[in-house]
């Protein structure tokens, strides 16, 4: 694996990692490209705030944003998603594909930002910076085991809900690579420890569970994440990642069931985590990124919606 101009790394088989230094963070979030030929496959843009470092990586990685030709999304939430109008009106060539559920919203955001402005309020431009509609004559939404043409290659489309019903991984058959988006979790520093990360409004662990043994079932040499990086040991990972996703849920769900505020509970979790982290071998910076990448407050509030949901379903009383 080697680094080019300190803002991309090439993978192999033609697909490089662009570092999009979100908040200043390197290893955080990453946007793919896959090149074969004259094809050039961008997946995820990351959001309008880190549009800059997006260009910077693909140039560092040899080649120029009007050299897309095609934009991909594994979902639609703002820093994964954020920056594709931008990309495309820079990329000429490229058509953008999505799930179906979230293509209508790429096309009109406003009610993606009016939610994302309930939940991050005067952060929104700090964090995720413009967002530009994509125009709708180059949106192509993505069915369940369709599969896009990068030259000679293939990406496959795989409807993954859990973390969003509008939650798409691609998987390369050739190569064995996964693009698992936030459905494969959150790994960062090459650590030995995965967090799922569960903001609201769609959090689905059962659906997620399914997910994941799609996911599996594929035998996939990597599994390439958004937060952070190209992993070949998929089955621990895949395993670490339920393990502590139904874990952190039933936690948080005991202590709202003995009534806990839940800004107590946050705290808590940000303590916990910050322990674990140390335990697989992080420091402090890794302690920072994966509270980044998955912010206790978004973590309680997702897990204790997806409950109050099952409850309704179930015909129970939700805690």
């Amino acid at each position: 694996m080697t680094r080019t101009a300190s803002s991309a790394t090439a993978l192999g088989d033609g697909v490089h990692l662009p570092d999009l230094g979100f908040m200043g963070h390197a290893g955080a979030v990453a946007a793919y490209l896959v090149a074969d030929g004259d094809e050039v496959a961008l997946v995820e843009t990351g959001p309008g705030s880190t549009l800059d470092a997006l260009r910077a990586g693909v140039a560092a990685a040899g080649f120029a944003m009007e050299q897309l030709t095609r934009v991909v999304v594994t979902h639609i939430h703002l820093d994964h998603a954020g920056a594709a109008g931008a990309v495309l009106r820079e990329a000429p060539r490229a058509t953008f594909h999505v799930h179906p559920a979230g293509a209508p919203h790429m096309v009109d955001p406003s009610k993606l930002l009016a939610s994302a402005t309930r939940i991050y309020g005067d952060d929104m431009d700090r964090l995720w910076g413009a967002f530009e509609p994509v125009p709708a004559e180059r949106l192509r939404v993505l069915a369940d085991g369709e599969a896009l043409a990068v030259g000679a290659r293939r990406l496959v489309a795989l409807h993954t809900p859990g973390h969003a019903i509008h939650h798409v991984a691609l998987h390369d058959p050739d190569t064995g690579d996964a693009f698992t988006g936030d459905v494969g979790g959150v790994r960062l520093g090459g650590l030995r420890y995965v967090r799922g990360p569960t903001p609201p409004p769609d959090i689905d662990l059962d659906a997620w569970r399914a997910s994941v043994a799609r996911l599996r079932a594929l035998r996939a040499r990597r599994l390439l994440l958004t937060h952070f990086g190209a992993y070949d040991d998929a089955e621990w990972h895949l395993d670490e990642l339920l393990a502590r996703l139904f874990h952190w849920a039933g936690w948080v769900e005991a202590r709202l069931e003995q009534g806990d505020e839940p800004p107590a509970i946050v705290g808590a979790l940000e303590r916990r985590g910050a322990a674990e982290v140390a335990r697989a071998g992080g420091g402090d910076d890794a302690v920072v990124g994966y509270e980044l990448a998955t912010p206790s407050h978004m973590t309680v509030t997702g897990i204790a919606r997806w409950m109050r949901t099952r409850d309704r379903e179930r015909g129970g009383s939700p805690p």
